[in-house]
């Protein structure tokens, strides 16, 4: 099958036990069901209404089919950040030349989360990606 969802990645001094904890009560609060599951370093909860949206996802991977909703999925690492990043914007503004500042972390958490379509595109994946930022910070 070929790979589907869009990835969106984060990093957050937020710890996973309570991003996870926090994910948990919204997926009750959207009536959601999740799976966990741990792989060396990585976390992960998958996110699915009932099992047939289970199955569904099973067979054709990530879309929003079933009611206009769909399965997500959060995968979540602690690491070290090292880099440059060029600032644009700040608190909402945006009236200077942009320029590099560097980020060095010797503790952050990483976290993916794929949605079924581009936020931009789609409903249920922009409400999933905007209550995952309310959830880190």
């Amino acid at each position: 099958m070929e790979l589907t969802g869009n990835l969106y990645g984060f990093y957050s001094n937020k710890p996973i036990s309570s991003v996870f904890k926090d994910l948990e009560q919204h997926a009750k609060n959207i009536n959601f069901k999740f799976k966990s599951t741990s792989f060396q370093d990585d976390e992960c909860m998958f996110f699915f209404k009932d099992q047939t949206m289970f199955e569904h996802h099973d067979e054709i991977g990530y879309n929003t089919e079933l009611n206009n909703e769909g399965c997500f999925n959060v995968e979540a690492k602690k690491t070290k950040l090292k880099g440059i990043a060029t600032l644009f914007e700040f608190e909402g503004e945006s009236d200077f030349n942009p320029f590099d500042i560097n980020l060095v972390f010797t503790e952050v958490f990483y976290y993916v989360l794929t949605v079924p379509h581009l936020k931009e595109e789609d409903n249920f994946s922009q409400k999933t990606h905007d209550s995952f930022m309310n959830i880190l910070g």
